[in-house]
């Protein structure tokens, strides 16, 4: 059952304090309208059957409201009518019957007084009906619409992590395998070596374990996985590949959605510095500016000869990058690739 702002015994307290005046001001207007004076038992009689018949109204269409609304239409108006009706007679009667007097001598006024309250029982009831109605097919309807956005942000959040989980499984086999090729190059020149890759490669599978699950992570931790993807890297391409850093102290505690550099960090590397014969640099900045986030990815390598944008797909891992960045920024991050200053190579930018 639906509560109300306020608890049972103070909605009775409200219903039958408006109610009592209501009648008062009732008693009082028909004093005016007759142009006599309105005595003590009339006046208290008013407050008496104000109260009756809002005590019913109360009963009958708020506090009943809940068993009757699943009923059908017809039966439940027939219920509430049957019922405002008996309330109001049965206090009605309770008042009369505590001023015998006045039932004796004007028994006319008396019917008069029974039709009268059993008729605003049933006005007044009626309104407070349908009010009731409106109300909780509102709330019936703010419900759902709460339901319908926590519904969409699961979605929003298991699609994300679908993505991620769909980047992983594209990255970590080619990783992998690349990695396996150089351990077992290494057994037999640096076996000491070897084992430290193994290591790295352990530490990165258990942090790409996290940020599927964990959201967000600080950029600390992210270039943490970066720098030990690049461990591997290097342990592979030898002197032909570089790194520098250039990171803001204050854009380490900043948390962005986990794996997102990687795929620009590898693109940096695989098409980058890769097909150059004597290698290259890869470097990696990221500092807060007017609020935001801004991270690079730049190589001095061999390039693109296509237009920027077309190397975005939305199937392929910077397409993935794009849409995660416009997902956790609701549309107000982006991602950019441009050619590096130096007049070799490509930078990523990404604005959070």
């Amino acid at each position: 059952m639906r509560r109300g702002a306020f608890s049972l015994p103070a909605q009775v307290l409200i219903w039958a304090s408006g109610s009592s005046a209501a009648g008062a001001v009732i008693g009082l207007a028909v004093g005016l309208f007759l142009d006599k004076p309105l005595g003590p038992t009339l006046f208290l009689m008013s407050l008496l059957f104000g109260t009756v018949v809002g005590i019913t109204v109360f009963v009958c269409s708020v506090a009943l409201y809940p068993v009757l609304r699943n009923l059908s239409p017809w039966v439940r108006w027939g219920l509430l009518g049957v019922g405002l009706l008996a309330g109001s007679a049965a206090g009605t009667a309770v008042v009369l019957w505590r001023f015998l007097f006045f039932v004796l001598s004007d028994t006319r006024q008396a019917l008069a007084v029974f039709t009268l309250n059993a008729v605003l029982a049933l006005l007044v009831g009626g309104l407070a009906h349908a009010y009731e109605g409106m109300r909780w097919r509102l709330a019936d309807s703010l419900r759902e619409v709460e339901e319908v956005r926590l519904v969409e942000a699961q979605l929003k959040e298991l699609a994300a992590r679908t993505e991620l989980s769909a980047l992983q499984a594209r990255i970590n086999p080619h990783f992998f395998f690349n990695t396996l090729n150089t351990i077992s190059a290494l057994l037999a020149e640096d076996p000491a070596k070897a084992d430290d890759v193994v290591q790295t490669l352990a530490d990165l599978f258990r942090y790409t374990f996290k940020a599927t699950h964990g959201g967000a992570v600080p950029l600390s931790e992210e270039l943490e996985f970066v720098d030990g993807y690049l461990a591997i890297e290097k342990a592979r391409f030898g002197d032909r590949l570089k790194v520098e850093w250039t990171i803001d102290p204050a854009a380490r505690a900043v948390r962005i959605p986990g794996l997102l550099l990687q795929p620009l960090v590898e693109n940096a590397v695989g098409h980058g510095i890769a097909p150059v014969p004597g290698g290259g640099t890869v470097r990696i900045g990221a500092c807060v500016s007017d609020g935001r986030l801004v991270i690079e990815v730049e190589d001095d390598g061999a390039g693109v000869s296509r237009p920027m944008s077309a190397l975005i797909h939305e199937d392929h891992g910077l397409g993935n990058v794009r849409r995660r960045v416009s997902t956790a920024t609701r549309g107000d991050g982006r991602l950019e690739l441009t050619p590096s200053p130096s007049g070799r190579g490509t930078v990523a930018r990404i604005t959070l």
